[in-house]
């Protein structure tokens, strides 16, 4: 019910794929969830700490900080959210994809 709620409206900050109505969302923060996100889920790969097994990874796509994740907010989304080709090997929760949502539109405004 509560993602019903959440992704049914949408908000003037909508962007490719993004269905958030920002003001009845929780709030999604990069200490409270994005951080922990991209440990889990993509710094293996997108680290400055990764100098040698990047798996493909371009090298300066990378999420070890929030300004990071936010240089590549629009790719980040096209690829985790609208494609779902990241991470390779996928495993993403559902309700991580919707709070990643969240925190793309409402917190990055992406």
């Amino acid at each position: 019910m509560l993602a019903f709620v959440l992704f049914s409206c949408v908000t003037e900050n909508d962007t490719a794929g993004a269905t958030v109505d920002c003001a009845a969302a929780p709030e999604v923060t990069w200490d409270g969830f994005a951080h922990g996100f991209v440990t889990t889920y993509c710094v293996s790969c997108h680290s400055v700490n990764n100098t040698d097994r990047r798996y493909g990874a371009p090298e300066g796509l990378d999420f070890d900080t929030e300004a990071g994740l936010y240089e590549s907010g629009t790719r980040v989304r096209e690829r985790t959210l609208v494609e779902q080709s990241m991470p390779p090997g996928g495993g993403v929760f559902a309700d991580d994809l919707q709070l990643l949502d969240v925190y793309l539109t409402c917190q990055l405004g992406i």
